[in-house]
């Protein structure tokens, strides 16, 4: 099956169908889809080292109209399309130097249905050494986007303290380049975990990792968070923070 066949079958499951029956005849979810693959392709370049590095940040421009359609259903769709980018690199042998983030943003001279997409190669948040490095080139996050700004904290080797706030319904850690936050840290697997924003709980997910994910000192597999929880990957210690409502 291929990356855009998987990517229709996730497509079927969301909300009974409700999604499929918000676009109708307008804005299809699979146009898209395929146009961020041809994006990719069209802006692929290698690098050094014979690596091919194709870009990590979409802008997809589509309509008002379908831009209130899409409304209740926009965080879930740039998560299926950000999933479809990195099957599809993986397939190809693509590289990219930081997470994989796809979103929407309503254009005045697009009539219904029609839509066009920027990219860019944007890098990554960075944990290395105890310190985290956001790239001034990276795009701001959405501060305050979830209640109480959860974050992460780490605490540095002079003792101070630097955060990552949580921004996005799912976080991706690990060593590989394409995570929201990338530890660079050999005990990490590529794709280590997740932290999931599910309704009013943060949920910290281990993805199958060789080394595991440890929570004050316990291996998970999954686990809610609350504020002061102490979070172990590889050599990496983190303190989830989350403010009182």
């Amino acid at each position: 099956m291929g990356v855009l066949q998987r990517f229709e079958r996730r497509l079927e499951g969301m909300v009974e169908g409700a999604f499929a029956r918000a676009f109708k005849a307008e804005l299809q979810p699979v146009e898209v889809a395929s146009a961020v693959q041809r994006e990719m392709d069209e802006r692929a370049a290698i690098v050094a080292q014979g690596r091919t590095l194709v870009p990590n940040d979409f802008v997809v421009e589509i309509s008002h109209p379908d831009g209130q359609r899409l409304e209740v259903y926009a965080d879930s769709l740039s998560q299926e399309l950000a999933n479809l980018a990195r099957e599809y690199a993986k397939e190809q042998g693509f590289s990219f130097v930081g997470p994989v983030r796809v979103r929407f943003e309503p254009a005045g001279d697009l009539s219904t249905g029609m839509f066009r997409i920027r990219s860019g190669v944007v890098r990554g948040s960075t944990i290395e050494n105890n310190e985290i490095r956001q790239p001034p080139s990276n795009h701001p996050q959405r501060g305050g986007a979830f209640p109480g700004r959860p974050r992460l904290d780490v605490t540095t080797g002079d003792g101070a303290r630097q955060s990552y706030e949580i921004a996005t319904p799912v976080t991706l850690l690990g060593r590989g380049t394409d995570c929201d936050l990338r530890l660079v840290d050999p005990g990490v697997s590529r794709h280590h975990a997740e932290i999931r924003v599910e309704g009013p709980e943060i949920v910290l997910v281990d993805l199958g990792s060789t080394n595991g994910s440890f929570v004050n000192g316990q291996p998970i597999r999954r686990v809610s968070l609350i504020d002061g929880t102490r979070i172990t990957i590889g050599r990496t210690n983190l303190v989830f923070r989350r403010d009182r409502e």
